[in-house]
């Protein structure tokens, strides 16, 4: 049904790649269904531990185990899974282990799970994903109009993002908050089924040749993309803390915040399209650069949200900046692996791995500082790196 349904509003916009759209198509259907967990799990993960009677400090170091296992072993980990099986096995065994994830937190209030295990599991699954999609998206995207599919990409994801939190708002509201993981861990075994209706897009049984990368030639890539990543990852764990701290409270509270974010995905959603056909006519690296910084004066401003529409309008400003300068990023990402053979697995997984080390020592100091910080000042410091982050994510040479 998806497939029909993605096939009779997409293709015709592909016309370009009839051929291979099906494993294009793949993608996209799987997207929203990824999109749907993980805006269930990521976005109410911090709202439903401070209800359980965990503390910021708790929260935060949610976030520190999760990239400690990615940097320590789960994304070298995923590499040679990548280069051994593919994208798409690769694929399947971390939506195995975001079950085994979504479990764990669904049995929190009983079992009271060690927070590193917690963490941990949970980041050996993002590992298992965003390696494998990367890897596997580079290669398939068509060259002259990887723009418009990261878009529809985009789209296909924040169409589950927008669904996801008003659907785990509902559930968590009507049956209680635990549900809302059993819910996503339905949806992650449905949305693994369209990948494997083709076959993997790249060779399998790969040698992974670590010491050919020139790391020299690529330390503008290093750098740029962390920013991205810290920039990212502070809206995804950071912001919904100081929205369970400060802003939301009461028995609506998962309803006001699944609200919130469907509103704000939907200008990403209205976007997207529009980005990704300037990104295609060479227009990227203005749009990035004029967005980024947009994005870091938000950063700015977050600190001083007090009120729920108030947390409304800045995540729609959010969401439309945000999409304008990661989409013309990925698609230079994407265009530099590619111009890598016989390297992109490695320098894919490479990026993903410094970003992990770099992200581990920042949750780990904002841990640390918020057992001698108030909760307030330890989120404000966590925006203001966000803040310089967006404007380090200007720093790229890629090929936009």
């Amino acid at each position: 049904m998806f497939k029909r349904f993605i096939h009779h509003f997409l293709l015709r916009r592909h016309f370009w790649r009839y051929a291979d759209f099906d494993e294009l198509s793949e993608v996209y259907i799987s997207m929203i269904f990824r999109g749907l967990s993980i805006s269930l799990t990521g976005l109410f993960v911090p709202l439903y531990m401070l209800g359980l009677g965990y503390n910021a400090t708790d929260v935060l170091m949610i976030p520190m185990f999760y990239f400690a296992a990615r940097a320590l072993a789960f994304d070298v980990l995923s590499a040679y899974s990548v280069a051994k099986y593919g994208p798409k096995h690769t694929i399947l065994l971390g939506n195995f282990m975001l079950i085994g994830s979504t479990a764990l937190f669904l049995t929190l209030e009983s079992v009271s799970w060690p927070l590193w295990l917690l963490g941990t599991t949970w980041g050996a699954s993002a590992s298992f994903f965003f390696i494998p999609f990367h890897v596997g998206f580079s290669k398939i995207k068509h060259s002259d109009h990887g723009g418009k599919e990261i878009g529809y990409v985009n789209i296909m994801e924040k169409l589950g993002f927008a669904i996801g939190p008003m659907a785990g708002g509902i559930i968590a509201t009507i049956f209680g908050a635990q549900y809302i993981f059993l819910f996503a861990a339905a949806l992650l075994i449905i949305g693994t089924i369209p990948l494997f209706t083709t076959s993997e897009p790249v060779r399998s049984n790969q040698h992974l040749d670590w010491k050919g990368l020139d790391i020299t030639h690529h330390v503008r890539d290093f750098l740029s993309y962390t920013a991205l990543a810290v920039e990212n990852t502070i809206c995804v764990f950071v912001w919904p803390l100081y929205l369970g701290l400060f802003v939301l409270a009461g028995s609506a509270a998962y309803a006001k915040l699944g609200a919130l974010s469907a509103i704000s995905v939907i200008a990403s959603v209205l976007s997207a399209l529009i980005i990704g056909k300037l990104i295609d006519r060479r227009k990227g690296r203005l749009l990035l650069r004029v967005s980024a910084t947009l994005n870091a004066m938000l950063h700015l401003v977050r600190m001083h949200i007090v009120s729920y529409p108030a947390a409304v309008g800045l995540n729609v400003a959010n969401e439309a900046v945000t999409i304008g300068y990661r989409m013309p990023y990925h698609k230079g990402l994407y265009d530099s692996a590619d111009s890598l053979p016989g390297h992109r697995i490695v320098y894919i997984a490479s990026l993903e791995l410094f970003g992990s080390g770099v992200k581990t020592v920042m949750y780990g100091l904002l841990v640390l500082i918020s057992t001698i910080a108030t909760d307030h000042l330890t989120t404000a410091i966590a925006f203001g790196v966000a803040a310089i982050a967006s404007l380090l994510v200007m720093t790229e040479r890629l090929r936009i």
